[in-house]
């Protein structure tokens, strides 16, 4: 009888597929979230052998959640996998298969270009093998970005000290920052593809990049238009060109279910004209002229841009003041390293060079370890170089004590920044004899929704922050949004949920726009839970007086 009662698996690669498939499925069948990769490359080290072998390690913090799929998936009558129709997508796949036991030969891949009930029934009958020609495109870029950022850091950890390292897309991206494009014209092609979507919604709705991309993934994965209406309402927006779904929706028709930017970026995609349009640039170096930078140069970065962004300031090599991005002392620091020693292999035409054999990969026309092994012996070449340049005695170097303009408030001394487990923080440069610590925090435009006074922002590890406002208490994890309530003018929030859309709220208590607004329970619960802790630690440091 237990037989009977077993149930075909849908493993997919995050919460908001999962909860669309959930609607089109029969009772036979269940549907899992992986959360992207189960096991990837180590970041603590090079994970790539001298012969370009991959050594893959469980992605820290998900032990539990491989445990947990691996008991349903023992328990699965059969194994589909849904994951993205792209060779990421195919590469996951294929990691699935091996992590589970599923034979890559059986008809256990659904491709699903767009996420409507209709396509998602064709897709399941036309389910395949896996392709490993596009796992192994996928696995030979990947495996070539890891060795050449990981390598190319240990130079700079001389040259400079430990912890700079820039890969391939970045190094371009930084060089084309120092040395602004010239004053130009954008002309947006006739095909709504990736990066001509970035490229309109930046200029037209004023989204970032990043975000467009993260709104297009959503109306891709699938909204819910009414209880059990769940649906894409596009194709997959990181692939060829992206069309509306199969099933047309008007905008107006949908506008109540969505938020006001997945209204925006869908009405755009539904309006988009086949013709050109011409946007005037004026030279400064901004995402646009980047942008029209990149496509100048042939090369492929809808995927990357955002990322690479992120990650140059995160890491402090640039600064984003006013949408313009400037090179800091540091990134001048890492141009100059990097000249005359990798300036061929991180060029544009070796780039799309690379792209172009990561294509026939692809197409099953040449060998991963081929193409990996060409380009990384070139790359060899120059890393010698750079390393010989420095001396055998050449050791890494510790990052520099920085002072900041801040007087410790105890001592009178100056206070230096530091990085510790949990970010930056400032520590007086008197230590031990003083041992005052405070928050470092970086002043921002947006007024403070309580007083009016400015917020300041305090960066976390793992990409968190915290505001705050410089005069009053008001302090917040939401994000102040650049828009303004349109009823009192206070800064707006967004408030961030996993796998799901942000919700925007006006930062004024006030407001008449808060009045039974969601965002208030959530508020009063995270507010709850903050008492409930500090309670808790109080309690602690009573019973260990």
């Amino acid at each position: 009888m237990a037989e009977k009662n077993l149930k075909s698996l849908i493993l997919v690669e995050n919460a908001s597929k999962m909860r669309t498939l959930k609607k089109f499925i029969g009772r036979n069948y269940t549907v899992e979230s992986t959360d992207g990769f189960l096991k990837d490359l180590p970041k603590s080290r090079i994970g790539v052998s001298d012969d370009y072998q991959p050594d893959y390690i469980t992605v820290r913090g998900k032990g539990s959640l491989f445990a947990e799929l691996r008991r349903k998936t023992l328990n699965a009558r059969r194994i589909f996998i849904a994951t993205n129709p792209d060779t990421q997508g195919e590469f996951l796949a294929r990691q699935y298969c091996e992590i589970f036991g599923i034979n890559p030969n059986s008809h256990c891949r659904i491709s699903l270009n767009e996420l409507t009930k209709e396509n998602f029934k064709t897709a399941f009958e036309a389910a395949r093998p896996i392709d490993e020609n596009l796992a192994e495109s996928f696995q030979a870029k990947q495996l070539i970005d890891k060795y050449v950022s990981h390598k190319v850091g240990e130079y700079l950890a001389r040259k400079i000290w430990q912890g700079v390292k820039v890969g391939r897309f970045r190094a371009m991206l930084l060089k084309l920052i120092a040395a602004p494009p010239a004053q130009k014209n954008l002309t947006v092609k006739k095909n709504l593809t990736a990066a001509t979507l970035q490229e309109l919604a930046f200029k037209e709705l004023n989204f970032s990049v990043a975000w467009t991309r993260f709104i297009a993934d959503q109306l891709y994965d699938g909204v819910t238009l009414a209880k059990r209406d769940c649906t894409g309402l596009i194709t997959y927006p990181h692939g060829g060109e992206i069309f509306l779904t199969s099933e047309h929706r008007e905008p107006e028709s949908v506008k109540e279910f969505l938020t006001e930017h997945q209204f925006k970026l869908y009405d755009l995609i539904y309006n988009h004209q086949d013709k050109k349009k011409i946007f005037k640039l004026d030279g400064t170096t901004n995402d646009a002229a980047l942008m029209a930078a990149f496509d100048a140069l042939g090369v492929e970065w809808a995927e990357f841009y955002s990322v690479g962004i992120a990650s140059l300031i995160k890491r402090k090599y640039i600064t984003a003041e006013d949408s313009v991005y400037k090179v800091t002392a540091l990134g001048e620091r890492v141009l100059d390293a990097l000249n005359g020693f990798f300036d061929d292999v991180f060029s544009a035409k070796s780039y799309n060079e690379v792209t172009a054999q990561v294509k026939e990969i692809a197409a099953g026309n040449a060998q991963k370890i081929s193409v990996i092994g060409n380009y990384c012996a070139k790359f060899n070449e120059k890393f010698d170089e750079a390393m010989n340049s420095l001396g055998e005695d050449a050791q890494p170097q510790k990052e520099p004590v920085v002072e900041s303009d801040k007087i410790c408030d105890k001592c009178g001394r100056k206070m230096l920044i530091k990085h510790g487990r949990y970010g930056g923080f400032l520590a007086c440069s008197g230590y031990p004899d003083c041992k005052n610590t405070k928050p470092l925090l970086e002043p921002t435009n947006k007024k403070c929704p309580k007083c009016g006074g400015h917020l300041a922002k305090r960066s976390f590890n793992f990409n968190r922050a915290f505001y705050c406002c410089e005069s009053c208490d008001f302090s917040t994890w939401d994000e102040p949004q650049a828009m303004t309530c349109k009823t009192c003018g206070s800064t707006m929030f967004a408030h961030k949920f996993r796998g799901r859309a942000p919700m925007f709220y006006c930062g004024n208590e006030n407001c008449s726009t808060r009045t039974n607004h969601p965002i208030n329970k959530i508020l009063e619960q995270i507010k709850n839970r903050a008492e409930t802790r500090k309670k808790k630690s109080a309690a602690k440091k009573n019973d260990n007086k």
